[in-house]
């Protein structure tokens, strides 16, 4: 049983990688395509827009495997039952069983493989290729990132201080405004920083000091907007984004939110689901077991390939509906996060009951 399980798990994970491959190629070709339109922007070109998608590529990997793990092991058992190679080894003794553990462990490698590109590659990758994307096309407005994302935009400098605990970044937006002489001529603090749809750059909360010939002037007011040439890129230097967060930054983040009484459902729903789409993986994969045993055994490719999309799709598109509903309804993200999975679960145990 040994060699068999060996020969299960490397059937498997050979139709998976090629899967995930075609997978990959689609999705950068893409994303290539989107970013044709931004080429020549300042200093980005078509060689920085090439390595903006291949440092993208991990994430890429992480977001499809469960969809790729689903269609490769559909194909590749397929392939076998369609040689009769399934029916030879249940006829030398082989349970369905024995062959569930054979295909979980194939199931579990990719799980192991997500988790490697969930922890270490897609984070640290994903938040350098964006940060390069966004200086490479706004050259002309100096930026720096210390402590907190500075800015520069003519005699403006702005600081952006992200709200990360465990970064040591506190909130809030600073503008200082330089005179022609360079002197500091105004400095002004918002609690927030936003760009509406005209490009107008929006700060609440704002509170302006400005130095003058008669003296010092203090204006404030709930909200500001003016002309700017700051835009979405830029700001997003400034924003923790969820995906860009290894699980243990993930988790520090969340930790010093909730202990400043600050809003985590955002983050929570990420940690959640960024477990359960590993764990999926695994039951993904399982899957494709009572299917090539049951109507789909002597199926063409094209129709176990069919299945393979419209389960995957559904996975995903579930998965996307409950985020997007329990971040409006603000369901537990618990259920959000688990229940594409656990529906996904109830399918394999029923389906796989019915192997005879």
């Amino acid at each position: 049983m040994t060699l068999l399980r060996a020969y299960l798990v490397s059937a498997v994970l050979r139709g998976v990688a090629t899967v995930l491959a075609v997978l990959v190629a689609v999705t950068c070709a893409i994303e290539f395509v989107g970013q044709l339109n931004d080429v020549g922007t300042g200093d980005y070109g078509l060689q920085s827009a090439l390595t903006y998608i291949g440092l993208r590529i991990p994430r890429t990997v992480f977001v499809t495997l469960p969809i790729a793990a689903l269609i490769g092991a559909l194909l590749s058992l397929g392939n076998l039952a369609a040689h009769r190679e399934l029916i030879v080894m249940r006829a030398s003794g082989v349970s369905s069983w024995q062959m569930l553990s054979a295909v979980g462990l194939a199931g579990l490698v990719l799980a192991v493989l997500m988790v490697l590109l969930g922890e270490r590659l897609a984070p640290s990758l994903g938040a350098y290729s964006s940060e390069m994307r966004t200086r490479l096309m706004h050259e002309e407005i100096a930026v720096a990132k210390g402590q907190a994302t500075w800015l520069r935009e003519g005699d403006r400098i702005v600081n952006l201080r992200r709200q990360a605990g465990d970064l040591g970044y506190g909130g809030g937006v600073l503008v200082f405004d330089l005179g022609p002489d360079q002197s500091l001529k105004e400095v002004a603090r918002a609690e927030s920083a936003d760009l509406d749809a005209s490009n107008r750059w929006v700060l609440s909360n704002y509170a302006e000091t400005s130095f003058g010939e008669d003296g010092v002037a203090v204006r404030t007011q709930r909200a500001s907007s003016e002309a700017s040439g700051l835009n979405p890129d830029l700001l997003e230097l400034s924003v923790v984004r969820e995906d860009l967060l290894d699980t243990p930054s993930l988790e520090r983040y969340i930790g010093y939110l909730e202990a400043n009484g600050l809003d985590a459902h955002r983050y929570l729903v990420a940690y959640w689901s960024r477990i359960a789409s590993v764990v999926s993986v695994i039951f993904m994969t399982v899957l494709a077991l009572p299917f090539v045993f049951g109507s789909l055994r002597s199926a063409a490719a094209g129709a176990r390939l069919v299945v393979g999309l419209i389960i995957g799709l559904t996975y995903y598109v579930a998965g996307q509906v409950l985020t997007s509903g329990g971040e409006v309804y603000r369901l537990d993200p618990l259920i959000v996060a688990w229940a594409p999975t656990a529906l996904l679960l109830l399918v394999t145990a029923v389906a796989f009951s019915r192997i005879r």
